[in-house]
């Protein structure tokens, strides 16, 4: 794919939800900024953001990363 295509792509995409489209916000949880979405209220992370919030000693996101293992 062109690079000039692949550009418009990201362009086009950047910050909408990939499940229904909307604008995505972002918001700082747990020292990582995440992507919201105010209309199905999905969350979205971005590479490594999951690992750093399933960090903490305790809490439901550590509890899912043994579960997820």
């Amino acid at each position: 794919m062109a690079e000039e295509e692949k550009k418009r792509l990201k362009e086009l995409h950047y910050l909408h939800c990939p499940k229904c489209g909307a604008r995505l916000y972002e918001e700082a949880m747990g020292g990582v900024t995440v992507d919201i979405c105010p209309a199905c209220h999905g969350v979205w992370l971005d590479d490594g953001e999951l690992g750093k919030l399933t960090e903490a000693k305790t809490g439901v996101l550590s509890s899912l990363r043994r579960l997820l293992g």
